[in-house]
């Protein structure tokens, strides 16, 4: 599946899309999806691993209020500057995740843009990176 993502996930390409099962059993899909698609745009390791735990974390966060028995989707948009990742499930809880909790703020640490939105029962953590190619200066 690794190859099928960084296939795929050149900038500007069609998002590459996952969807599992809200259970925690099934983060690592996540995470291996993420380390493709960033491996592929040619992040930096330490970009890699900071988006990686960043998708972990909303993906925790969205199955901890998922509404049994539903799905959690995942999507990858890449431009030539930006990775941007959604995570969305429909949730019991009527809201976005609290943006004021310890785990929101690592979260937000770990990514340049982080924000939720719930809209029709289904709750979305949206994740945007800037790319610093490896080789580049910030």
């Amino acid at each position: 599946m690794p190859d099928e993502v960084a296939a795929a996930s050149g900038p500007g390409s069609a998002p590459v899309e996952l969807t599992f099962p809200a259970s925690s059993e099934y983060l690592a899909l996540a995470r291996a999806a993420t380390q493709a698609t960033c491996a592929r745009l040619n992040f930096t390791i330490d970009q890699l691993e900071d988006v990686t735990l960043a998708i972990d974390e909303a993906a925790a966060l969205l199955i901890g209020d998922a509404v049994p028995g539903t799905e959690i989707a995942c999507k990858w948009y890449t431009t030539a500057t930006d990775l941007t990742i959604t995570v969305t499930s429909v949730s019991t809880a009527g809201r976005p995740p609290r943006t004021t909790t310890f785990s929101w703020t690592v979260l937000s640490a770990l990514v340049d843009r982080a924000d939720a939105l719930f809209d029709d029962g289904r709750v979305t953590v949206r994740l945007g990176v800037r790319r610093q190619q490896i080789g580049t200066v910030s």
